[in-house]
């Protein structure tokens, strides 16, 4: 609500979180020096969960857990946004009291009009008040990570004089910090660079100690990782999974070159063990959810989702393309140990409260809830 700019008949009954009536009343038991705000503030007039570190209060919370409380409007909440003209937010690390019971006021939302003695339902997303039933969640299609064919090194045919090795007949992609195993080649030896030829082929490479090799078979092997063809999509941080010479539990630090997400060679955060000419089903996942269908309802930063492949208790936690609440990419709360491949996904839209709602009010009023 900004600046008045009317004279109502009647004065409005409340503010949402205002106490609605003198009954008894309870607060939730705080720890030492009591609740604050976390990420994004804490919203007044509407329900809030006190998170796993027993102080940080969010506005938003994941399935099966019920709201820990109501947040009354205690004159707490700061304009922190230029030039406005009105908030209900509790900025970040402000103290926030927390009510078990009592009676308040708070705005309905969602599609049903409050009747007295009806269920108060919390909606997950954002703590919002919704009478009847929870709020529909959504119905979508996506998956985690991605299923590819990839490479690691290359193989080809050297020739070595001290720290200058000539090397034909290249298959994959030499990389500077590659290590380097073949006959007249020390054990350890390093790609240090290369000073002529086709960048990650046929030329001349300096080693990083020196070599005997005599147009000797010889492999490289080292971090950077060559994908030909995907299914999904390879985001920075999945872990990668593979065959024989992949490196166990390494994850995708960047992307070097291709299409984003997609084909193209990418930087690991472990060495390979060994040259991989080309593995299929090499898997990446992680926290990057790829929603490609929304059959119904918004996707909401902190609903609940399930699906095949979701690791349990995950919740929509950042998006990070796309159209708001719909097709696009967003991130999880907790990082998927496969990958998962296109799949019926469920939103979780809220749980009931034990709170009821005390006056008629339509959707849009205000109505009073009590415990």
């Amino acid at each position: 609500m900004g600046f008045q700019t009317r004279v109502n008949s009647q004065q409005a009954p409340a503010v949402a979180g205002d106490f609605a009536s003198s009954n008894p009343r309870a607060t939730v038991i705080a720890p030492e020096a009591g609740f604050v705000a976390g990420d994004g503030g804490v919203v007044v007039g509407k329900f809030a969960w006190v998170d796993a570190d027993g102080r940080t209060v969010h506005s938003y919370g994941s399935a099966p857990a019920a709201p820990d409380g109501f947040v009354h409007r205690e004159e707490n909440a700061l304009i922190t946004t230029y030039l406005g003209e009105s908030s209900n937010v509790i900025p970040v690390g402000f103290p926030v009291i927390l009510h078990r019971s009592g009676d308040f006021f708070g705005l309905v939302e969602g599609s049903t009009a409050a009747t007295k003695g009806a269920a108060v339902y919390a909606g997950y997303s954002d703590g919002s008040i919704n009478i009847g039933s929870a709020p529909a969640g959504f119905s979508a299609t996506g998956s985690i990570g991605a299923t590819n064919t990839a490479a690691i090194g290359a193989t080809f045919t050297a020739t070595g004089s001290g720290t200058a090795l000539t090397v034909t007949a290249v298959t994959g992609v030499i990389s500077v910090g590659d290590e380097i195993s073949g006959t007249g080649v020390p054990a350890g030896t390093t790609i240090v660079s290369q000073t002529s030829g086709t960048t990650g082929g046929a030329g001349v490479y300096v080693t990083s100690v020196a070599t005997t090799a005599s147009s000797a078979t010889v492999t490289a092997f080292g971090v950077v990782l060559v994908v030909s063809s995907t299914t999904g999509l390879i985001s920075i941080g999945d872990t990668v999974s593979g065959g024989a010479g992949f490196p166990v539990g390494a994850t995708i630090v960047n992307q070097i070159s291709g299409t984003t997400g997609g084909a193209g060679s990418y930087t690991l955060s472990a060495p390979a063990t060994a040259y991989v000419a080309s593995a299929a089903s090499v898997t990446t996942f992680g926290v990057v959810l790829n929603v490609t269908a929304v059959a119904s309802g918004t996707i909401a930063i902190g609903d609940p989702v399930t699906g095949s492949g979701v690791p349990a208790n995950a919740v929509i936690a950042s998006q990070v393309s796309g159209t708001v609440g719909a097709i696009g990419v967003y991130t999880i709360s907790v990082a998927a140990t496969a990958y998962a491949a296109s799949t019926a996904l469920t939103g979780v839209g809220g749980v009931l409260t034990g709170w009821l709602a005390s006056l008629a009010a339509a959707v849009g009023e205000l109505t009073a809830i009590s415990k």
